[in-house]
């Protein structure tokens, strides 16, 4: 009752005066209605606590039936779990649904955990470590789960693509912009002892005709150094994986500077791509048991110690730049922290020495998030590039030294790390939002170090084969737990993250080889041929018949995979192997010749052979020119582009020119369009000579990776050709060339292409990417 009942005020009211009747006349002979008059301000005024009384009546009256707080909002507003949470409800309206639920007659309990719930991990950290199974997370996993598609690879849930961009726009980002990857699912080994012994383990498993790890330039552990592992004395042939080396920098005295380096004892890191790092590691094991140093070399892994990060493109520089601000604290290296300065207006790190390291004390990157990266500079001030040029001629010696190699140190940064929450309530502390935090002693220091990605200098590409620009940028280091911070901080300032396609993209826009789809003579690449293989087959099986290829109308015996035991029975045929010969060719022991003095010491027996024309070119004298055994069964890795038009895939066929149509072909990679050499109109339709199927003895090898090519506008391969039929190539080529004739000048190593889905040849040249 009390909601309909409305108080009223005792206190007389002034406005009952503001009308009264009219007065009578003096005459009183009869009455004489007045005007009345009301103050309507007035009267509200006076009537004010009547008034808000009944809507306050009103309004309870009409709460007090059986609508509840979550029913008064419109129905655009209501949610359906308003009614049993009220953190559901507006703000407003919160306080009345509190009183109604303690109100409420009936209190429901709370109901028993079923058995789902009650397995479940206490923690969110361990909840992921369940979730995890038998792949393993990088730090930024979750990040990249909302965003890209995962896949399991190589023992890791990876990052592959974006779900929203897709490979021409990431090629685009970093052609002009920064691509972010996360590599820290590389293996990294470290390796300590005396340096003697180390560089004498190493010696045993790389390549004899490229610098050693203890040569000058990276024995001080200024530079990274890239190479190809192998088995112990296996080389050229057991190769295992690319890696990459970088030793510790002490801080030089004036004693250790009169020691030799090679007397000392050292720490290495060895990183190996995560398809081989199993067999690098105990293949590395062995050859300390063999060569008796395990006693004085260790040996460890460093599974989640270390994050990686990789930055490839033009803006990477100035990226980082924006991100990482540097600390002002006694214990930071003078020197690299002076070189990072005077780098901060340069456009590009290609300009940098190859390799060099840079070891950096960093503030945490969240008291100044969000970041954003300056504008790339029109041109560079005089002094700011005579400084430039002065630091990238005298690069510092001690520029690498960290404490970031010691593990005590990395576990001390993820014991200090503040939490998110206490830097949170020092953002809510200031007047202004969006104030950037200023730096406590509390708050962490970070060593990082900063690796330039020089390109893989040593392996020669084509001419044209990308800006340097492109292919260079840096590797960040940074100690484990910090991959997040850091992470997001690059991101809100303007880099683009990638996956897996990304990075195998990158490498075909500068026409490098990627691992391991590009190494036929691996492990790693015949576990992914045969899982290939195996989804292309499903793939096409699923198909009704009259919506799949024919390959069997195509002529394509091998559409899922490449047999290279054909192309290497192929080419030692082409030299005058016997039957006992070929039979004795085996596919799992193909090596790679890729170092550019082999192939050189080939190419010249080649040319003398076919200039001299006293004796053929042999299979024993190319072993007894190159002085490698089972050169039958050896790859060489080349590029191919098209002379006209063309497009090729994976598992494509590279032909030899037969030589009986060598001049046909040669005038037709003259040809324009439909004009004839001399540049007049076809008078009549000739033959369709490009469709007639090459004879398989002329196969010289298959495409690894092909696709259309952003940076040159047209379709590019790479691939893997026999070295005996590219030898017997080169020779044929030199003695046609060396003919006094008058046909069309060609291109060299010109060969035939043809796809898995086409029945045309296609002219091509080859480029050797050794």
């Amino acid at each position: 009752m009390q909601a309909r009942t409305i108080s009223t005020q005792n206190s007389p009211s002034p406005s009952h005066q503001s009308y009264s009747p009219a007065a009578k006349s003096p005459a009183g002979s009869s009455q004489q209605k007045g005007n009345r008059t009301l103050n309507v301000v007035d009267f509200a005024q006076a009537r004010a606590f009547e008034i808000n009384a009944m809507h306050t009546a009103m309004r309870q009256s009409k709460d007090s039936a059986a609508q509840r707080a979550f029913q008064s909002l419109p129905r655009n507003l209501r949610r359906r779990a308003a009614s049993h949470n009220i953190k559901r409800l507006p703000v407003r309206l919160r306080e009345r649904a509190m009183r109604e639920v303690e109100s409420d007659p009936v209190k429901k309990g709370k109901k028993p955990d079923n058995r789902h719930k009650k397995r479940r991990p206490g923690t969110i950290t361990q909840e992921f470590l369940r979730r995890q199974g038998t792949k393993r997370w990088l730090e930024t996993h979750i990040w990249h789960a909302k965003r890209m598609k995962m896949v399991e690879q190589w023992g890791y849930k990876l990052a592959e693509h974006s779900n929203e961009h897709g490979i021409k726009s990431a090629y685009r980002s970093s052609h002009h912009q920064c691509i972010l990857q996360d590599s820290s699912y590389n293996g990294c080994l470290e390796i300590t002892g005396p340096k003697k012994s180390i560089v004498q383990l190493f010696d045993h498993m790389l390549d004899p005709s490229m610098p050693t790890i203890g040569s000058a330039r990276y024995i001080d552990g200024r530079r990274q150094y890239f190479t190809y592992l192998y088995e112990r004395d296996s080389f050229p042939q057991k190769l295992i994986a690319p890696v990459t080396f970088l030793w510790k920098q002490e801080t030089s005295t004036q004693e250790s500077m009169d020691v030799d380096e090679l007397s000392k004892n050292g720490q290495l890191w060895v990183w190996i791509h995560p398809s081989a790092f199993d067999q690098a590691y105990e293949s590395i094991k062995r050859t300390l048991a063999d060569l008796k140093l395990s006693d004085d070399v260790g040996i460890k892994d460093l599974e989640n110690s270390l994050v990686i990060f990789d930055f490839t493109g033009p803006r990477s520089t100035a990226l980082l730049q924006s991100v990482l601000h540097l600390c002002t604290s006694d214990n930071i290296n003078m020197e690299a922290h002076k070189a990072w300065e005077t780098i901060s207006q340069l456009r590009t790190s290609s300009s940098l020495p190859p390799g060099v390291v840079l070891s950096l004390l960093v503030e945490d990157p969240r008291l100044t998030f969000p970041h954003k990266a300056s504008p790339r500079p029109a041109t560079i001030p005089i002094e700011t590039l005579k400084d430039t040029q002065d630091l990238i001629a005298h690069w510092p010696k001690t520029a690498a030294v960290s404490t970031l190699w010691s593990a005590q140190e990395r576990d001390q940064m993820l014991a200090n790390m503040v939490s998110e929450g206490t830097l949170n309530q020092r953002r809510a502390a200031h007047l202004v939002p969006g104030t950037k935090l200023t730096p406590t002693e509390a708050d962490s220091q970070v060593p990082i170090l900063l690796m330039q990605r020089e390109g893989k200098p040593q392996i020669s590409r084509a001419p044209g084969g990308g800006s340097s620009e492109f292919e260079c940028g840096w590797s960040l280091i940074l100690p484990k737990g910090w991959g997040m911070p850091f992470w997001k901080s690059f991101i809100f300032a303007g880099a683009r993250p990638g996956g897996l396609r990304e990075r195998r993209s990158f490498h075909f826009e500068t026409r490098q080889s990627c691992f391991p789809y590009d190494f036929p003579n691996t492990p790693a690449y015949d576990a992914y041929a045969a899982e290939t293989k195996t989804e292309s087959q499903a793939k096409y099986d699923r198909k009704p018949v009259a919506k799949r290829i024919n390959y069997v109308k195509f002529g394509v015996e091998d559409p899922f995979g490449a047999v290279w035991i054909k192309c290497l029975r192929a080419g030692a045929s082409s030299l005058g192997a016997g039957q006992e010969q070929l039979a004795g060719l085996d596919e799992k022991k193909m090596w790679l010749l890729q170092t550019p003095a082999l192939f050189s010491a080939m190419k010249d027996l080649a040319r003398r052979t076919a200039k001299e024309g006293e004796e053929q070119l042999t299979k024993r004298s190319l072993e007894s020119a190159l002085a490698s055994p089972r050169i039958e069964e050896a790859l060489i890795r080349v590029g191919v582009d098209f002379l006209n038009r063309g497009t090729i895939g994976m598992n494509g066929m590279i032909y030899m020119i037969p030589e009986d149509k060598y001049q046909e072909w040669a005038t037709r990679a003259n040809l324009k369009g439909k004009r004839t050499l001399d540049g007049q109109p076809r008078q009549k339709k000739e033959p369709k000579s490009w469709m007639i199927r090459p004879p398989p003895e002329t196969l010289l090898g298959y495409v690894t990776t092909g696709q259309y090519c952003y940076s040159e506008g047209k379709s590019y391969g790479i691939g893997c050709c026999s070295a005996l039929g590219l030898a017997r190539l080169i020779a044929f080529e030199f003695k046609a060339g060396a003919a006094p004739t008058s046909g069309p000048k060609v291109p060299k190593m010109m060969v035939l292409v043809r796809s898995t889905r086409s029945k045309a040849s296609r002219l091509a040249k080859l480029t050797v990417l050794s």
